[in-house]
């Protein structure tokens, strides 16, 4: 036990001389994560909240156009500006707000929509009622063309949502003036002046809830939800840096063959280093969590929400820690020199993050993207945090997660002791 612990205080004390190693482990993260999380904030309240600015053009100034101004009035993401022909006479005017990026997405109601769509559908009734039987829907309605003009920059999902919004609220219109028509023509035939009014709310009311938030967890995923899980595993991997470096330092300054000389078991002195790395990796952890329970607040951004389950968090953070300080021994042990060991350990975790999902959350990723992302650790990592921060998840959900962040972690030990092995019979 002395020689675990005196390999502690060795490795806090080299630790504490390397400035550079404690800028990477401990500084570094904390910038990303406040950085990071202020620029995607912004496109997750894009996603999440109001504010998106909308122009509506309402040259109709009948039921329909003043059932779609309704419509989009009562929709929470629009920032909506209303003009009836004042402002925005013509089209070209329209545009050109647009083109300067003072809206988003512009939608035109012509002139004469909802006289049209009244007009022919009392055409059809009226034909339908002297007994024309060969009556065709598209024969009997021509096209009333709806204008949305989008800045360049908006999303094709976005204008497709707009899209769809649009028509379901022409297609409930259209239902109440057929339904206004149709009464009107049976009160004709009858000699009855009965006035049927059909109910402005919808007969299908949707209620929208998340599958994963309980009835005290309304809360939406956002920027810090994501980022402060994703940087802290981030940080905790670069741990291979400075664990690699002292690993090679203790080989090519004689202190590897000093150590053996010592009494007692080597192992105990690797489960000291093994300790020391975790105990770093599981403070990184902390700082970073603090930042998103108490700075990340105090600057504009949402509150971390952490869950309930205390217990498969601790589990889950061990099992990172401990696979990082194994991908850590594995690179210190193929590599000879720090130069290589720094490289090549760091460019591999920046491409293991980059696959991960660290960068780029996973759900905007493209499909094969994240099936490729279920190679990378740091993916297995930030699913599992994602179960636990987002998804209101225990340990049955990140199990799996935590088997095979240990299968790797036994994966890396197992081949540093190989290639400790083949490098010894080749000295």
């Amino acid at each position: 036990m002395n020689r675990v612990i005196a390999t502690c205080i060795k490795e806090l004390k080299l630790l504490a001389h390397d400035r550079t190693g404690i800028t990477v482990l401990f500084l570094m993260p904390m910038m990303l994560v406040v950085i990071m999380t202020l620029i995607q904030n912004e496109a997750y309240k894009s996603l999440n909240e109001s504010g998106i600015p909308v122009l509506l053009v309402n040259y109709d100034l009948d039921s329909l156009g003043y059932a779609i101004e309704r419509g989009f009035a009562e929709n929470p993401m629009c920032d909506l500006t209303l003009d009836h022909g004042e402002q925005f006479a013509s089209i070209d005017k329209v545009r050109e707000k647009v083109l300067h990026g003072e809206y988003l997405i512009a939608l035109i109601i012509p002139s004469g929509a909802t006289e049209r769509l009244r007009t022919e559908l009392g055409q059809m009734m009226d034909s339908y009622l002297d007994g024309d039987s060969t009556i065709s829907v598209e024969q009997a309605f021509s096209q009333v063309e709806f204008q949305i003009i989008t800045d360049p920059l908006a999303r094709e999902s976005f204008v497709m949502a707009m899209s769809s919004g649009l028509k379901e609220v022409i297609a409930s219109i259209k239902t109440k003036v057929f339904f206004q028509i149709v009464t009107s023509k049976i009160n004709g035939v009858l000699g009855t002046s009965n006035e049927v009014k059909f109910p402005d709310d919808d007969f299908f009311v949707f209620e929208e809830s998340s599958a994963a938030a309980g009835a005290a967890e309304s809360y939406e995923p956002n920027a810090v939800q994501h980022n402060v899980p994703a940087w802290a595993i981030f940080s905790i991997f670069f741990i291979v840096l400075p664990l690699a470096g002292s690993m090679i330092s203790e080989r090519t300054t004689g202190v590897y063959v000093r150590m053996h000389t010592f009494p007692g078991s080597y192992i105990m002195i690797l489960s000291g280093k093994i300790i020391t790395y975790i105990c770093i990796a599981l403070l990184q952890f902390l700082i970073v969590l603090a930042l998103g329970k108490f700075l990340l607040p105090l600057m504009g951004l949402p509150i971390l929400h952490i869950g309930t389950h205390w217990g498969a968090l601790a589990v889950l953070t061990l099992a990172v820690s401990v696979t990082a300080v194994g991908y850590g021994f594995l690179i210190g042990t193929v590599f000879d020199t720090p130069q290589q060991s720094a490289i090549f350990g760091g460019i591999s975790v920046l491409i293991m993050s980059a696959l991960g999902g660290i960068w780029v959350p996973l759900n905007i990723m493209p499909e094969h993207m994240q099936q490729i992302a279920n190679i990378s650790p740091l993916n297995w990592a930030l699913k599992g945090y994602y179960e636990l921060f987002i998804k209101s998840g225990g340990w049955a959900e990140i199990q799996w997660q935590v088997l095979k962040l240990t299968l790797f972690f036994v994966l890396s030990v197992s081949l540093s002791y190989y290639f400790h092995k083949i490098k010894r019979s080749l000295a």
